[in-house]
């Protein structure tokens, strides 16, 4: 067994996942383009939210290369490994997103009345 000291505590998922209950979101955020209740939660807002942190995400890992071939030495390669690797799993969650509305339209336009 390894001991616990030995593991960091990192949560990679932090301005990914939620961790809250989906009836929390609309009061606390759930970073993913925050939203409070006065701004509107229709779906057009939240998806476009997510888009935008989406965005912000896959810019970082760019960002912080450059950062560090400038010779900036506050910038870490392990911070550019993990940039990358929150930007491989928003494109891998936003795929799966993106799946599962279409999938869920298709099925709304085939049910007859």
């Amino acid at each position: 067994m390894l001991d616990n000291k030995l593991v960091p505590n990192i949560n990679i998922f932090s301005n990914g996942v939620p961790s809250v209950p989906v009836s929390d979101f609309s009061k606390q955020g759930f970073g993913l383009g925050a939203l409070n209740k006065e701004e509107g939660s229709d779906f057009k807002t939240i998806l476009s939210g997510m888009v935008s942190n989406l965005n912000n995400e896959l810019e970082k890992p760019d960002q912080l290369l450059n950062q560090q071939m400038s010779g900036n030495s506050d910038v870490d390669i392990h911070d550019i490994t993990t940039a990358i690797a929150k930007a491989e799993i928003g494109i891998t969650m936003a795929t799966q997103v993106t799946s599962k509305v279409v999938t869920a339209y298709n099925t709304i336009m085939n049910i007859s009345i």
